[in-house]
């Protein structure tokens, strides 16, 4: 189905000066026709290193010029079943179904040279064209701009994130149902945490159980401690290290529900920990608490960072990373970014996250991090992750 409002995609590329936007990457195709291949932004040669999967999907700011798809032939089947929105549906090269092919060895394509004619035919040679200008690929841009010299070529990375800032109701859905089962999950597998299990072990268990639940697993950062290891920047991999009675387990979560994304962080107790412990939770939690009210319309984001920055005061600790939440959609970091330089209003449809984040250093670092993530609706906002309780022992 359609994601997008169309009148609200329309008024931004005008403002933007856009006629057309072709996207080529995993998040803003999927976005535009709520379809994605697997493989096509992938390096996946089939049999000649010039055909690599390869889709596209180009959205007019004029409905009744109409959107297209441009994929490989080889991807016929499975874009024809699927079935998206979009029913313009334009293939280049031969596939590589060789039953197919209507000579013995017929040239590979190439997606540009499709695409620029579909282009052409709809008038845009002398247009406007938005392209991803960090994901279509320096020779297919140059491709399009050989064969389309006439048209102005601009970032379209601008207008699809200023798209992707307000979710519409159909996005919320799924956003909502993302964070539903990603918090019945990290729920279910804390209670059935023993000693012994490591930390890699816990990790699969979460992608198991996504998948389980009719979800991907976009990725699981987990981390038992403080066991010696120094943070020196950035979040660990999950290791062989072992669970034991004391520790922290932190899980920074990430299931994703029919393209949508939550991103859930907790840490709790396994067993008793110390008061110095305890502390550090009870402080990163009440910074969350404090601050999810906060998170309504006409709010900076700024602001937000500006609140969390004088909650650090006389706590002995400082914030790890520089923004106090971020936004989350297809990916599982979008704009606004709650921090000092971003001046986005919150408005209805915004999806964000709170992850007050500080590091615990005795016996080794481990970073304390709360990450709720919300919708922000007329009158304040939905908590999304409510279903999974902050407190320290479960």
């Amino acid at each position: 189905m359609r994601l997008f409002d169309y009148d609200r995609a329309s008024l931004i590329m005008d403002r933007a000066g856009v006629d057309i936007i072709v996207a080529s990457s995993r998040p803003n195709v999927g976005y535009l026709s709520d379809y994605w291949y697997s493989v096509s932004d992938e390096f996946y040669v089939l049999w000649d290193l010039d055909t690599v999967h390869y889709t596209l999907c180009g959205v007019p700011k004029e409905p009744s010029r109409g959107p297209f798809m441009v994929a490989g032939a080889d991807e016929t089947t499975v874009l024809e079943r699927a079935d998206p929105w979009i029913k313009e549906r334009h293939y280049w090269g031969p596939g590589y179904y060789i039953q197919t092919w209507k000579e013995k060895d017929p040239p590979p394509g190439n997606p540009a040279d499709t695409a620029a004619a579909v282009l052409g035919e709809k008038g845009f040679a002398k247009k406007t064209i938005a392209v991803e200008m960090r994901y279509i690929g320096a020779a297919y841009l140059d491709r399009l701009k050989k064969l389309l010299p006439k048209a102005r070529f601009v970032d379209a990375e601008p207008v699809l994130w200023r798209m992707r800032l307000v979710k519409t109701p159909e996005e919320i859905r799924r956003t909502r149902e993302a964070c539903k089962r990603t918090s019945r999950t990290w729920l279910k597998l804390m209670h059935d945490l023993k000693t012994g299990i490591t930390e890699k072990e816990l990790a699969s268990k979460f992608t198991v159980a996504f998948l389980e639940d009719g979800m991907s697993a976009e990725r699981a950062y987990i981390m038992f401690g403080p066991c010696g290891a120094k943070l020196i920047n950035g979040t660990p991999v999950p290791t062989d290290a072992v669970l034991k009675p004391g520790y922290f387990v932190r899980c920074d979560v990430q299931g994703k529900y029919d393209g949508y994304i939550c991103n859930l962080s907790r840490v709790i107790g396994f067993g008793k920990v110390t008061p110095a412990m305890e502390k550090a939770q009870r402080l990163v939690r009440g910074m969350v608490e404090t601050l999810g009210p906060e998170l309504r319309p006409g709010v900076r984001a700024s602001d937000i960072r500006s609140m969390e920055l004088k909650l650090y005061e006389g706590t002995g600790y400082r914030p790890v990373v520089p923004y106090t939440g971020h936004g989350v959609g297809r990916v599982v970091h979008e704009p606004p970014y709650l921090y000092e330089k971003d001046q986005t209003v919150l408005e209805p449809g915004i999806a964000v996250t709170l992850e007050p984040t500080v590091t615990f250093t005795s016996d080794g670092d481990l970073n304390i991090s709360i990450e709720d993530q919300y919708v922000i609706t007329e009158d304040g906002n939905e908590c999304l992750t409510s279903e999974a309780p902050l407190d320290l022992y479960l």
